[in-house]
């Protein structure tokens, strides 16, 4: 067999290890690199690229971290086998938790290793600063810069928390009372619903259209229950998947600027949608704007390191006192991962991996569920949403559940007083491989279609 020799593009910018990485990773999606092809030797290919033979260890490094090839000690570097070819998972497949693909386990021993090399691993281990480490605070600005659409992000405005449920219940306390109304999209996230009654807040559903929130029902909304409250998910809104644009962004500033509105803005699916450089409502409008987010959705959900970004002044200092009294300072050992993979760039490796495989898995799904499922504005994310009537989402989740496939609960995101956008969310993410997806896929367009193994639930 001929060895591989990779072929570098004519323009390539940056490091010339993630250049490498990146003509890897291209050729085992063009075919070039089938799984199990056998790597060049390290200083092999070194002597016949040019480059030095560290260059080619960190490249397959970086390969092996977003899980494209995989190491064997005195066999050499193979690539992975990353198609639907694996077995499916056998029993309950379980997709109704929003989730990222598995983390390479091989990512999770560097981290482990990273810590024990950290100079600071004491001090990481006593009680940290209420907002966090400056240096842990710093790299997190800069994360959020690159994947957020932030042009620039002061640091201080920043605090890191125990994921991004911690930090929208410190937005929620520094904001509200128990008995006051929060208002939200007409179908909202769960953990917002949880902590909604958790508090005694009081949701309030607002009409949405084919970009999320309509700007009329926020501003009739608002007038209507005096709040000054607003939560939402501009980008790749949970569970609807639907997504502002610019001028949908603007729109939503304007209404809250003219009715006084404080904004909780929870962005953790920014990382999906970066090509599409849309500024956050925290970017538009820093002065009103709570930015809510973390690392749970685009690197591992147990990874609990969450930021939260608040306008400086008296109500970021009430975040900090709110803080505090929840949580009393950030996990040391979650900032230092989290800080470390930023700063090394495995996170933005995993993040590419992450995304490549939802957008493969997000294929899928529509291609398989083609008319049930309502068109993303970008391919790529964690979940699709399959708009229906209550009734039939009920029935739809319960054949699922009967043939083996669990989705979330369909009136897991409704606001009690608004008629909401129902459906059945599917989370592509919670599968364990592609092929265990396609077969909860297949089992789905069964249960759509009211084919069941369950004579009680078939349709008369």
């Amino acid at each position: 067999m001929t060895e591989w020799v990779p072929k570098f593009p004519s323009e390539r910018s940056g490091p010339i290890y993630r250049v490498l990485t990146e003509v890897i990773a291209a050729d085992i999606e063009a075919g070039t690199l089938t799984p199990g092809t056998r790597l060049p030797p390290q200083r092999d290919l070194a002597f016949a690229l040019g480059i030095s033979v560290g260059a080619v260890t960190r490249a397959y490094d970086a390969a092996a971290r977003r899980g494209l090839v995989s190491a064997h000690v005195g066999r050499g570097t193979f690539v992975v086998d990353r198609s639907g070819c694996a077995e499916p998972q056998e029993g309950l497949i379980d997709l109704s938790t929003n989730v990222a693909p598995l983390v390479p386990l091989d990512l999770t021993t560097d981290a482990v290793a990273s810590l024990r090399e950290m100079s600071s691993l004491a001090d990481r281990l006593n009680y940290l600063p209420p907002c966090g480490l400056e240096f842990d605070r710093r790299a997190a600005a800069e994360w959020l810069t690159r994947t957020a659409g932030f042009g620039s992000l002061d640091w201080q405005t920043l605090m890191c928390c125990g994921g991004a449920q911690s930090a929208m219940a410190i937005a929620f306390a520094a904001l509200c009372r128990p008995g006051d109304t929060i208002l939200c999209e007409a179908a909202t996230f769960s953990g917002a619903r949880t902590l909604a009654a958790q508090q005694s807040y009081q949701l309030h559903g607002i009409g949405m259209d084919d970009e999320g929130a309509r700007p009329d029902a926020l501003d009739r909304a608002a007038v209507e229950t005096g709040t000054r409250v607003f939560y939402t998910l501009p980008t790749l809104h949970n569970p609807t998947t639907r997504t502002m644009s610019l001028q949908r962004r603007a729109d939503i500033v304007r209404v809250a600027r003219a009715r006084d509105l404080w904004i909780v803005e929870d962005d953790v699916y920014a990382p999906y949608a970066s090509d599409l450089g849309l500024p956050p409502l925290a970017a538009l409008a820093p002065e009103r704007t709570l930015y809510v987010t973390s690392l749970s959705k685009i690197i591992a959900p147990g990874l609990r390191a969450g930021f939260l970004v608040a306008p400086a002044g008296e109500l970021f200092d009430r975040c900090v006192r709110t803080l505090r009294a929840l949580m009393h300072s950030p996990a040391g050992i979650n900032a230092a991962i989290a800080t470390d993979w930023i700063r090394s760039g495995r996170a933005d490796d995993l993040a590419r991996a992450v995304r490549a495989e939802a957008h493969a898995r997000t294929t899928m799904a529509l291609t398989s569920l083609q008319g049930a499922v309502a068109e993303p504005n970008l391919a790529t994310g964690l979940h699709v949403w399959l708009p229906m009537p209550i009734a039939d989402a009920e029935r739809t989740a319960a054949r699922a559940l009967t043939a083996g496939v669990r989705l979330t609960p369909p009136g897991a995101f409704a606001t009690s007083n608004s008629d909401p956008a129902t459906g059945l969310r599917l989370c592509v993410g919670a599968a364990a491989n592609r092929a265990t997806l396609a077969r909860a896929l297949s089992t789905l367009k069964d249960a759509l279609m009211g084919a069941t193994n369950d004579p009680a639930l078939d349709p008369l």
